[in-house]
C-alpha cells in the first residue's frame, strides 16, 4: 500500500524549499521578531528543516487563508463591491468599494522592507480596509478571547506590529486617507471565528520597530554576529521573548541558550 502520511510531508517540503532568496530585504510577516533573528533571514542564512507537524499546521493556515481569499473573490464578482458601511452609527449605509485586493504586494525602500498582505479593500471615500488571517489553536484563542483569568496582554502584539506593518506600506502605496486594520481569527479546533479591531497607534509602533532594525543594519551590516547589541539572551530584543527561541527556524546556528 502506498504511505500517504510521507507522499503528503514530501509535498509539503518540497513546497517550503520554493521560498525565494530573500535578496538582503526585511519582511512584514516578520514584524516583532528579535533582532538578531531578522539579520538572519535577511542575509539569507540557512534555517533550519521544520519537522512533519509544522508543515502540516503551516499549510493547515495556508488553505483557511485560500478558502476566505477565494470566498471574496467570489463576493466581488457577485455584488459588484456594495455592502454596508461598518462606522455608520444609527443609520444605514452602503460603502462603495473601489478595489479590492489580495494578497497585495508592499514595499518600502527607505525601511528595507517588503511583503504582502491577506485582504484591502479601498473605498469611493478614499479609507482603505485591511485584513490580517490568523489561525489559532485553542490556548492561543483562550489567551485573547477566553475568560478575563486566562487572557494574556500583549499575546497577540507581534500580529498587531505586522498588520501596522502593511498599513505603513499601504500608506506609502495608495495614500489613502485612513487605513482601518483588523485581525480576522479562526480557532482551528472549533472553526469559531472573531474579527478583531486594531488601534491606529500599531502603525506608529511598527515603524519604531523597523526603524529600530534598520539603525542596527546600518551600524553593523553583516557584522551583526559579532555586535554587543544583538547579544542572545542579554541584549534587549535578541530576543523580545523566551518562546521565541523555542520555535526559531536558526535555532541551531545561534548561541543562544535560551530554550535549550
Amino acid at each position: 500500500m502506498i504511505d500517504i502520511i510521507h507522499i503528503y510531508h514530501s509535498f509539503l517540503v518540497g513546497k517550503s524549499e520554493e521560498r525565494p532568496p530573500n535578496n538582503e530585504k526585511f519582511h512584514a510577516s516578520g514584524s516583532g521578531s528579535c533582532y538578531r533573528k531578522q539579520f538572519y533571514s535577511y542575509y539569507d542564512y540557512p534555517s533550519d528543516d521544520k519537522d512533519d507537524k509544522s508543515l502540516r499546521i503551516l499549510d493547515l493556515g495556508t488553505t483557511v487563508h485560500k478558502r476566505i481569499q477565494e470566498s471574496l473573490n467570489q463576493w466581488w464578482k457577485e455584488t459588484n463591491g456594495r455592502t454596508i458601511n461598518p462606522n455608520s452609527i444609527g443609520k444605514t449605509e452602503i460603502l462603495e468599494i473601489e478595489n479590492m485586493y489580495i494578497e497585495d504586494k508592499i514595499s518600502i525602500p527607505s525601511l528595507n522592507l517588503e511583503g504582502s498582505y491577506d485582504i484591502g479593500v479601498s473605498t469611493s471615500d478614499n479609507d482603505f480596509y485591511l485584513w490580517d488571517i490568523k489561525t489559532a489553536a485553542a490556548y492561543k484563542w483562550t489567551t485573547m478571547f477566553g475568560r478575563k483569568a486566562n487572557r494574556v496582554a500583549g499575546s497577540s502584539d507581534n500580529y498587531k506590529l505586522q498588520l501596522g506593518t502593511y498599513a505603513l506600506g499601504i500608506e506609502h502605496k495608495y495614500a489613502p486617507n485612513k487605513v482601518h486594520m483588523y485581525l480576522l481569527w479562526y480557532n482551528k479546533n472549533t472553526s469559531m471565528m472573531r474579527e478583531q479591531i486594531i488601534a491606529p497607534e500599531w502603525v506608529t509602533k511598527a515603524y519604531e520597530y523597523w526603524a529600530d532594525v534598520n539603525d542596527i543594519l546600518a551600524q553593523y551590516g553583516k557584522n551583526f554576529e559579532d555586535s554587543e547589541v544583538l547579544m542572545p539572551g542579554i541584549s534587549p530584543g535578541s530576543p523580545f521573548a523566551d518562546w521565541e527561541c523555542k520555535y526559531c527556524q536558526y535555532s541551531s546556528i545561534c548561541p543562544t541558550t535560551v530554550n535549550k
